[in-house]
């Protein structure tokens, strides 16, 4: 043992010799590890965890588990599915019997993937960091199939949910909102974004609204909801597609 510490302090001060620009001394002593660790109850790392651990901890919380690893990808995703959703979802307390709804998020809100395994509270912040809000557009059939139009010409469309959609040489031939057909003449509930109508995007939604509702309801306080009560129910969530929106 005190071959080995000789032979440490000799490549230490061979080294600093090696090294003439950097001018620094050291000291150094022993130890004891004994008993006399036993009283020191708390270290300085302790205290910042503890510090911080009450903000830390409802984040750790698993609520909910995925198959599979999660992604968006238009036209459609299990997670751009899922982010659609969850709007529909968190919208119910503002939807009346009748409403025909229907929700429209922006893939660029969707910024990570939701990882295979448990689900945590800090995976939905991840996923969704933004404060966004719930806002339901009131919009004329007429002009929703503008909206669709420009989407399916565009050949690239945003996470919808509530819609069944066929596109074929960048022409919408099926509308389905709601389970019925797409009719122009009928008033449609859009749950969508505060950010998206606020002109995120450049998606002009208030452009065509008849009127617009903005809610308290944060969309991330919606996932964490959704997540829970779906795997109370026993669902383990997955990346597969339900063919909502298909492009020929």
């Amino acid at each position: 043992m005190r071959r080995n510490i000789v032979v440490l302090a000799y490549i230490f001060i061979m080294g600093t010799f090696s090294l003439p620009a950097q001018n620094f001394t050291y000291k150094w002593q022993r130890v004891p590890m004994d008993s006399t660790w036993d009283g020191i109850k708390t270290t300085k790392v302790d205290k910042i965890i503890m510090k911080y651990h009450p903000g830390i901890e409802p984040l750790m919380e698993i609520i909910g588990y995925s198959s599979e690893e999660m992604y968006k990808q238009g036209p459609e995703s299990g997670l751009s599915n899922f982010a659609a959703d969850v709007l529909l979802y968190t919208a119910k307390p503002y939807l009346k019997d009748g409403d025909m709804a229907l929700s429209l998020t922006n893939f660029g809100g969707i910024r990570t993937n939701l990882p295979k395994g448990a689900i945590r509270v800090y995976d939905v912040y991840s996923v969704f960091p933004f404060d966004n809000t719930i806002v339901l557009v009131d919009i004329k059939g007429s002009d929703l199939r503008k909206m669709l139009d420009r989407f399916a010409s565009s050949g690239s469309f945003q996470a919808l949910g509530g819609v069944r959609i066929a596109v074929k040489e960048k022409k919408m031939v099926k509308c389905f909102v709601a389970g019925a057909p797409l009719d122009d003449s009928k008033i449609y509930r859009l749950v969508t974004l505060d950010f998206l109508v606020d002109g995120g995007d450049s998606m002009n939604i208030r452009k065509y609204s008849i009127s617009i509702e903005r809610t308290s309801s944060f969309v991330r306080d919606g996932v964490v909801r959704y997540i829970k009560e779906k795997t109370a129910q026993g669902v383990v969530f997955n990346n597969n597609k339900d063919g909502r929106i298909v492009i020929d």
